[in-house]
Formats: structure tokens, C-alpha cells, sequence
């Protein structure tokens, strides 16, 4: 079973290096593992959950078992109570839900958040997708970390649908505004995803300078508004800052 678990670990390794999503031939010519062996393989990790296929595409990517197993090691080293001190800030501060993402493969999921003390805010599940990059902050904050060449490439991949009225569907006024995103530090989503809700996010960043992270709110937009989206985004990008510098100190402190 030793040379079986080495490729099975080289399958994985190679899904988190891809940006997309890949087939079975095309792992198969690439580790040079005959196509039966992999099967075998890859059907023992998505029985497990470590791998998710795609029945229309005919796809495999990386399973969200590895989220899983991530929370509980971050919760070892102690990194989850850290970032909690920082979400606990952010609501005392804001008065909003206040939540941490992260992007696994290509997408964005909130690996926890602190709910605020208002009767009319916001709850999501921990675990949860944002299934847009550009409808969304911490999606924002993320796409403003890109070379333009490769931003082209991730949105010609994801696209540019239309989520609400207010969802900006052109690159180049998405470009302009992740421009804004790269000068302020933070990116705000007005209703862009959900109808009804705003977001605030900034970036926090590993020991190696590498974002890692966005910490921000999510709330109405009746109270988040063009009035206090200023104050609040540099109340983030504050946090974030300080957080960064925590994980800095710390050696392996990175996600």
C-alpha cells in the first residue's frame, strides 16, 4: 500500500498546485500513473472527501476535508483564538457581523465570524462559499493581489455574471475598481452579491507577505452605507494590519 499512498499524495499535491480543475487523463499524463491505478485512487479520496468530482465537466478538485483538517491544526497553534481577539475588535467597533475568509482552490470560504449585537444583522455558516470573486470583498481583496495577466486569465475562467442590479460585469471597471482596492488597502461589495447586504474586507498577510486572509464585516446596507464605508474599511485594514504583524513574529505562522 506504500506506493499507492506516495501517489495518492502526489495526486493531491498536484490539485493544489493547479489553478483549475483537472481531468483524469490529464492527471494521468502528468504524474504518469496508468489510468486504472488512479482510478482507484481518486475514488478512495473522494470516498473520503478529500477529493470532489464533477459529474458534468468530468473534473476532480480538491475536496473541503483539507478546510477541516486546516481549522483543527490553526486551532493547535493556537492562530483561531488570535483571529478571535480581532473579530471580537471588529464588532465593538463596528456593530457588525464580523468574519474571516480565506480562499481554497478557487474559491472563497468564511472560516469564521463573530456575530454583532444588533436585532437585524447577518449570519452565514462557517464553511460557506462566495461563489464570485469580483461580487464581493474578501473576492476583491484577493483579485487586487493578481498581475493583470493572470487576473485576465482567473476572470476569462470564473466570468463576469450578473448578480444583482448593483454587480459590476465589465473588467475594466472592475480593474478600476480593484485599482481603489490596492490604494485604500480594503474593498467594499455594495449589494453586489446580495441584495440588501454590504461587505468590508482588508487583507491579512502570512510570515512571508503572502495574503492569506481577509478580515472584515458583512451587514445591512441601511447601516452600511457611503457615509461609514471610509471609517469601517480602515477600521479593517487597521485589524488586518496588526494581525498580519502577529503572524509575522510567529515562525510557520502561515495558513
Amino acid at each position: 500500500m506504500v506506493p499507492a499512498l506516495a501517489r495518492g499524495l502526489r495526486v493531491l499535491e498536484l490539485m493544489a498546485r493547479e489553478e483549475s480543475e483537472l481531468t483524469l487523463k490529464s492527471i494521468s499524463e502528468r504524474l504518469a500513473i496508468p489510468i486504472p491505478s488512479l482510478w482507484r485512487i481518486l475514488s478512495v479520496l473522494r470516498e473520503n472527501g478529500y477529493v470532489i468530482f464533477d459529474q458534468e465537466q468530468k473534473t476532480y478538485r480538491l475536496g473541503f476535508k483539507f478546510l477541516y483538517l486546516g481549522n483543527i491544526l490553526l486551532n493547535r497553534m493556537g492562530f483561531r483564538s488570535q483571529a478571535r481577539g480581532y473579530l471580537k475588535r471588529m464588532v465593538e467597533l463596528s456593530g457588525e457581523t464580523a468574519e474571516l475568509s480565506a480562499r481554497v482552490k478557487d474559491q472563497l470560504i468564511l472560516i469564521d465570524e463573530m456575530e454583532g449585537p444588533e436585532a437585524v444583522r447577518l449570519f452565514s455558516r462557517i464553511g460557506s462559499a462566495y461563489p464570485y470573486f469580483h461580487a464581493t470583498a474578501p473576492g476583491k481583496v484577493y483579485l487586487a493581489h493578481m498581475t493583470g495577466e493572470k487576473l485576465k486569465r482567473v476572470m476569462d475562467r470564473m466570468g463576469l455574471p450578473k448578480i444583482t442590479e448593483y454587480t459590476i460585469t465589465d473588467l475594466k471597471d472592475l480593474e478600476k475598481e480593484l485599482n481603489e482596492v490596492r490604494k485604500k488597502g480594503y474593498a467594499v461589495d455594495r449589494e453586489e452579491m446580495r441584495m440588501g447586504v454590504s461587505r468590508i474586507a482588508a487583507p491579512v498577510y502570512d510570515h512571508k507577505g503572502k495574503i492569506s486572509a481577509c478580515l472584515g464585516v458583512a451587514g445591512p446596507s441601511f447601516r452600511i452605507t457611503n457615509d461609514n464605508y471610509e471609517k469601517i474599511g480602515k477600521w479593517a485594514r487597521k485589524l488586518a494590519h496588526q494581525l498580519s504583524a502577529e503572524l509575522k513574529e510567529q515562525t510557520g505562522a502561515s495558513w
